[in-house]
């Protein structure tokens, strides 16, 4: 993108707050209902993505730029992963191989001979209901793979999200021959400093991301959401395409909604 067709990093901070918000309310209405494995999955990609925003921001205060990029691509990770599996209806067999994953890393810990006397508390500690999944998953160990980020953006006729964007923060992941040299200069103030490129498109990129998990979360989830949050999404990406500050009025539709707790409605089967 062009300069001009960025926002002031006052506007970004203010629809970055705002969106925060109104991803509380959602969380919140997920929170009034019993959730299956489906929607918690759901829930918790949410909740993840509007932390990782704040952090973003956070790290832009501290001129951390580096590391908004690793958040970022870590972001847009997240955003191929639930699009992958919301699209064909994998959540299940996500949460046993996440569960039986993280138990193997557990368990390898626990029977390594150097470090098994240092794993002891709860939570190292399985409850009835745990061992007993653990053991249907040893005989049947789970066979889903992580989804390839490239074939993801395909899928979606997006492949600038992977070259642009995931592949490109890839490259502040890896270590590169001219890490830290912003920081460098950051850190020790000293002139003349080189002149670094602008990194406003990280914050422009992570709402924008953020934004996306939000929609498809809630098309994957089983609840009915009221018209005016597609609407709120919508007009967050004319914001981020024109300035238009339309969605302000929609936020404050949205909270006299939730604050009368009619913004959703769990489907029930």
């Amino acid at each position: 993108m062009e300069p001009e067709t960025y926002q002031t990093l006052e506007t970004y901070r203010e629809v970055a707050d705002n969106l925060y918000a109104v991803s509380g309310m959602v969380l919140f209405c997920f929170a009034k209902h019993d959730c299956d494995t489906q929607n918690i999955i759901i829930r918790n990609f949410i909740a993840r993505s509007s932390m990782s925003l704040k952090s973003i921001f956070a790290l832009w205060d501290i001129n951390d730029f580096q590391n908004a990029w690793i958040l970022y691509r870590s972001l847009v990770d997240r955003m191929f992963h639930l699009r992958h599996i919301g699209t064909k209806n994998e959540f299940a067999e996500f949460d046993d191989w996440s569960f039986f994953e993280q138990y193997k890393s557990q368990n390898r810990l626990k029977s390594d001979k150097e470090f098994k006397h240092e794993v002891v508390g709860w939570v190292y500690e399985l409850n009835t209901e745990q061992k007993n999944r653990m053991r249907k998953l040893e005989k049947q160990k789970p066979i889903w793979k992580r989804p390839k980020a490239e074939d993801v953006a395909k899928d979606m006729e997006m492949e600038f999200l992977y070259k642009y964007g995931y592949d490109f923060a890839s490259k502040h992941v890896h270590p590169m021959s001219n890490d830290g040299q912003e920081d460098f200069y950051t850190i020790t103030k000293l002139e003349p400093s080189p002149r670094f490129p602008s990194h406003i498109t990280v914050i422009h990129n992570s709402i924008m991301t953020a934004l996306l998990i939000l929609q498809d979360a809630l098309d994957f989830s089983s609840f009915q959401w009221r018209s005016i949050l597609w609407t709120y999404i919508d007009e967050v990406k004319n914001l981020l395409k024109n300035g238009d500050k339309s969605y302000q009025l929609s936020f404050l539709k949205l909270a006299n909604l939730f604050n009368i707790e009619i913004l959703c409605e769990r489907i029930r089967s």
